[in-house]
């Protein structure tokens, strides 16, 4: 680990922090990496409670989501980096809007976020229910992977979250499952309505772009977006993908990261 001590906080003005969503990995963003322009260099990091990645602690008046901004904040200190152009998918994209909003983002792309339903609504119940659901089903795929070598069952697993299944590699399609499986914010989520909380995103302190996929069997429709209203940032869609967008279409995914981080450059200069 970097010495904080040592290190002088600083902007990364060619670094890309990339966040991943709920039940997922870094993984997803490798094709992402490899399609960014040269100037470009991605820092993906694993969101606390998730495989590989910090436990989350019951810490009285620490909400489970607010124990994920300080630990990616925390992986930022150490790698000595102030601000950095920031981009989130899902649960990735409500803590991108999070550490704009505390400051430590140059620009920020969010891709469907999670968080702009209306806590306790009948929409979050069915998002619930889809994870809990999600989550059954990867628990016993993760204990034998080598069911997901069935076309039939590896596209009935993937379809709610991505446009083309079957593009998803098997490899890929395992740490999926995996991911999922040993997922401790998720399981947190599914059984303490406290642990699920999203608080609402009060402002943005830098350029944002919220992005959302036409075929997103996740979140879609009005319901998703109404928390993301009051902040007035550019919002678009992305044809043919679907809630995981890096894995439908990497190469208009990293076009999008290059846009919002030359954009935001232009800006400023």
């Amino acid at each position: 680990m970097t010495d904080v001590g040592a290190v002088a906080l600083r902007d990364a003005p060619d670094r890309v922090l990339l966040l991943h969503g709920m039940g997922c990995g870094p993984w997803v963003w490798r094709e992402v990496e490899a399609a960014l322009p040269l100037h470009l260099t991605a820092l993906p990091v694993v969101i606390a409670g998730h495989r590989g990645g910090t436990r989350l602690r019951r810490v009285p008046g620490s909400s489970a989501a607010d124990q994920m901004v300080d630990d990616v904040e925390r992986q930022l200190d150490e790698f000595g980096i102030d601000r950095i152009h920031v981009v989130g998918n899902s649960l990735g994209g409500w803590l991108a809007l999070r550490l704009a909003e505390r400051g430590r983002a140059l620009s920020v792309l969010c891709l469907a976020p999670a968080g702009g339903w209306r806590p306790g609504s009948l929409r979050e119940r069915l998002v619930v229910s889809r994870f809990v659901f999600g989550h059954r089903v990867a628990r016993r795929l993760a204990r034998s992977p080598a069911l997901l070598n069935n076309p039939r069952l590896r596209r009935v697993v993937l379809a709610p979250v991505v446009r083309h299944p079957m593009s998803v590699a098997l490899s890929d399609a395992i740490s999926f499952v995996r991911d999922l499986a040993d997922c401790q914010a998720l399981r947190a989520a599914i059984g303490n309505v406290d642990a699920r909380e999203l608080a609402a995103i009060l402002r943005v302190g830098a350029p944002t772009t919220i992005a959302w996929s036409e075929h997103d069997r996740v979140l879609s429709g009005t319901w998703a977006r109404e928390g993301f209203q009051h902040l007035q940032v550019e919002e678009v869609e992305v044809p043919a993908v679907g809630h995981l967008p890096m894995l439908d279409d990497p190469g208009v995914i990293a076009a999008m990261i290059a846009l919002r981080v030359r954009t935001t450059i232009e800006l400023a200069s």
